[in-house]
């Protein structure tokens, strides 16, 4: 988490049951990507907590674990999500709008990432929180095109889970904008990683779904 090493290794651990858990209830393949999100998150902030670790007492590993921080932060959940989406989605008029917001993730999480590549510098931490620098052209139309792909396939998605998700991920980014604004990429993933925790309860909706027959004409229809 960006506020402590603690705060940071307790979310993962939170959150890594909560993905055990989540996988553990999951029968079908195309819900696994949406279940090892949580998985992913706890990954993250135990990175996270690592960069407290070495920023506070030492040894100076910091750049290397910036670089997998921001991997994870700016080019695998831009691309992951949108795919994710799609997987789960029935109707094949959402599913060719959720493929463009895929390739718009790929195109703006390459972006982001291969500009952190291009002059690498590691996490500082400042207003008591981390806070990763990056030297990006025109970052403030990135930043909002790095939200609008995340979380606009979801809230166009037939799955009220994923709806719900994506929505209080973007809840969560526009009071991180207002609030973090400095401390914007670790402040924000801290939300989403919370958030996460919520798809506990999806693979029993799928569950429900197919037990149902709910066809993907049903879906085409709205």
């Amino acid at each position: 988490m960006c506020f402590s090493a603690s705060a940071s290794f307790t979310a993962s651990a939170i959150l890594g049951a909560v993905g055990v858990a989540t996988i553990s209830r999951t029968k079908h393949r195309n819900v696994l990507l949406l279940s090892a999100i949580p998985l992913f998150f706890a990954l993250q902030q135990f990175v996270e907590g690592w960069i407290w670790v070495s920023l506070v007492r030492g040894p100076d590993y910091t750049l290397a674990l910036t670089h997998i921080y921001l991997f994870f932060a700016l080019f695998f959940w831009p691309i992951y999500i949108p795919l994710m989406v799609l997987l789960l989605e029935p109707s094949k008029i959402r599913r060719i709008l959720i493929s463009l917001f895929l390739i718009g993730g790929t195109s703006v999480g390459t972006i982001l990432y291969a500009n952190f590549l291009r002059e690498p510098s590691a996490a500082m931490i400042v207003n008591k929180c981390l806070y990763y620098t990056k030297e990006i052209t025109r970052p403030e139309l990135l930043k909002y095109l790095y939200i609008m792909v995340t979380v606009g396939a979801g809230l166009i998605s037939s799955r009220m889970i994923v709806k719900i998700f994506c929505l209080l991920t973007l809840v969560g980014s526009i009071i991180t904008y207002y609030f973090f604004l400095v401390n914007f990429t670790s402040v924000w993933c801290f939300f989403a990683a919370i958030i996460s925790v919520v798809l506990y309860f999806y693979p029993e909706e799928i569950d429900r779904l197919r037990i149902k027959k709910v066809s993907p004409q049903k879906y085409e229809q709205k």
